[in-house]
């Protein structure tokens, strides 16, 4: 099953919802093709968190829902999820391809005939990705 998708939203903030999932997948062993850590955009999530993506799994381990892990991550660092909602604004309107392909590859939306290869290139990235900048939990 995939993470949530990048448009969702936890108070106020893109792509948080999707990185909790992925980081609850890394910690079972299911994140399967999925980069945790590794992309562009966990990464500027995470630099605007103040965290790594070791940190931010132990919180997200010890946390039992989303409202937890604001909570959690609002006592760690004051003022995080205002930076991160500032963060997060834009993203719709600045990465369209970029969320389209995800959402493609995710299987939210349909391609036609670019899914097939959208997927396979989307996995070869991610396999790519997991090599040069492994990500040990």
């Amino acid at each position: 099953m995939p993470p949530r998708r990048w448009s969702e939203q936890v108070d106020g903030i893109y792509w948080l919802p999707r990185l909790i999932d992925k980081a609850r997948a890394a910690s079972a062993g299911t994140l399967g093709e999925y980069l945790y850590g590794q992309s562009p955009t966990d990464r500027g999530l995470l630099r605007v968190l103040g965290l790594r993506h070791r940190a931010f799994l132990e919180l997200v381990t010890a946390a039992e829902s989303d409202d937890a892990v604001l909570a959690a991550l609002e006592a760690r660092n004051t003022g995080c999820l205002e930076r991160a909602r500032a963060w997060s604004a834009p993203l719709p309107r600045e990465h369209k391809l970029f969320f389209w392909l995800i959402d493609v590859d995710d299987g939210y939306r349909s391609a036609g005939w670019l899914c097939s290869p959208i997927r396979v290139a989307a996995n070869g990235i991610s396999r790519a990705a997991k090599r040069l900048w492994p990500r040990p939990l």
